[in-house]
């Protein structure tokens, strides 16, 4: 077998009790590192007074030791300044270490159908079913706050020992999103027969497919003007985390003048995590996974929690789906309209054709890092090409989630009436 194969086996499945084939595909490090990175960054700075940082940076490069200064070229940015800086140990203790739960401990998938792996997706009609090997991650953030004076970085040394707390352990939870890998979806695809992209160019009857069998909601995640598509298995996770190290310097002099008053400290975040996907199905064929992201650099991808509860629907209204995405460039742009079917985009334009509102059909929101933004002030919906304008300048690390509701009782009725139905 080649480097880069992928493996395949004949081995007992519980999909129906009969020997079938799997194969193994590796989810992204990478994009979890990024999960982890954003998370707590946006948990840290919402311990402090809203807008509070006026200069918010985070190291997309992993570091193997600790960090405890900044590049000279922060001393001209505006203050006070949040820095963090990811770092993993592979080689540090974690919970559950050298058993099975988290560690592969042999060659062969169980052939009592008694293994470690977890259930994720499963249609015993197609007999297909797809597993995941848990994982136990570790990593680290170096974060580096710095003040203008000496009173301003002692008045902050105690607010943090107030609002939060360190050396002593604690649970965040929060919900990540595990990478499906390309050959995946695309072997799912086959295997069911159903395409990723219907004939109108939309993915909206494949998620359906996928989330109708899926114990965890499948999302789809969109990338600016690059047209990048991705799709990720959406859990809960419970981070063990423990803050330490707070430090805090006597500042840098220049001439007669002493600023950048530093405070430092280190978060340790502990958690379950994903590594190889087994697709079991007879329809499995040999391929090769295209080359995992092995670039030092982490995009942090915030994945916002949002409950259905949380969008306050009306009578009628259902929430049709929602995605993430991030922007590649200042006053970037979206188009949306492979994940709006074409019932929706009938009405759409019925309702521009004859000058009646939208918000008695749709309503989109927009939040950022969790945060809901504002239509007209932060973004504008071009309904007639599907296309959603940013108006923002600080477009990097930000992940941006859209959440699409329809009022479905009225959409049938409209629907109707469009096509002449009775």
């Amino acid at each position: 077998m080649k480097a880069g194969d992928l493996i395949m086996y004949e081995e007992f499945n519980l999909v129906d009790g009969t020997p079938i084939k799997h194969v193994e595909l590796m989810s992204s490090a990478a994009h979890t590192y990024g999960n982890a990175i954003a998370f707590i960054e946006n948990w840290l700075i919402n311990l402090f007074p809203e807008d509070f940082f006026k200069t918010i940076h985070v190291n997309s490069k992993i570091a193997h030791q600790q960090i405890r200064n900044t590049p000279h070229e922060y001393n001209k940015k505006l203050k006070p300044i949040f820095a963090i800086s990811p770092r993993v140990d592979l080689d540090d203790s974690r919970f559950l270490e050298g058993t099975p739960l988290i560690q592969r401990r042999s060659n062969l998938y169980s052939n009592l159908g008694l293994s470690n792996l977890m259930p994720f997706f499963s249609d015993p009609e197609k007999k297909i079913a797809i597993k995941y090997q848990l994982n136990r991650t570790v990593m680290y953030a170096d974060v580096i706050l710095i003040f203008n004076t000496k009173m301003e970085q002692l008045n902050y040394v105690s607010y943090l020992q107030n609002a939060t707390m360190f050396d002593i352990p604690m649970d965040l939870r929060s919900c990540f999103e595990s990478y499906l890998a390309p050959e995946l979806i695309e072997m799912i695809s086959n295997t069911v027969g159903i395409p990723v992209y219907d004939d109108n160019g939309t993915t909206y009857t494949f998620l359906k497919y996928m989330n109708s069998h899926s114990q965890f909601p499948i999302t789809h995640k969109l990338q600016g003007e690059k047209g990048k598509k991705e799709f990720y298995r959406y859990y809960p996770v419970t981070i063990d985390t423990l803050l330490n190290n707070l430090n805090y310097d006597d500042g840098d002099k220049i001439g007669q003048i002493t600023t950048n008053y530093r405070v430092t400290f280190t978060v340790r975040m502990e958690f379950f995590s994903t590594g190889f996907y087994y697709l079991f199905s007879n329809e499995c064929v040999p391929i090769k996974q295209r080359n995992l992201n092995s670039s030092e650099v982490i995009i942090p991808n915030y994945t916002d929690v949002l409950l259905k509860e949380d969008l306050h629907l009306e009578n009628g209204w259902d929430l049709f789906t929602n995605v993430s995405f991030q922007l590649d460039k200042p006053n970037d742009e979206i188009v949306f309209d492979e994940i709006i079917n074409i019932s929706i985009k009938e009405a759409i334009k019925y309702h521009i054709k004859n000058s009646m509102p939208l918000l008695d059909l749709i309503d989109i929101k927009i939040r950022k890092q969790g945060h809901l933004l504002f239509e007209g002030k932060d973004y504008t919906i071009d309904y007639e090409n599907y296309i959603i304008k940013f108006n923002n300048s600080d477009y990097k690390y930000y992940t941006y989630s859209m959440y699409i509701s329809i009022n479905v009782e009225y959409l049938n009725t409209l629907i109707k009436q469009i096509f002449g139905l009775k």
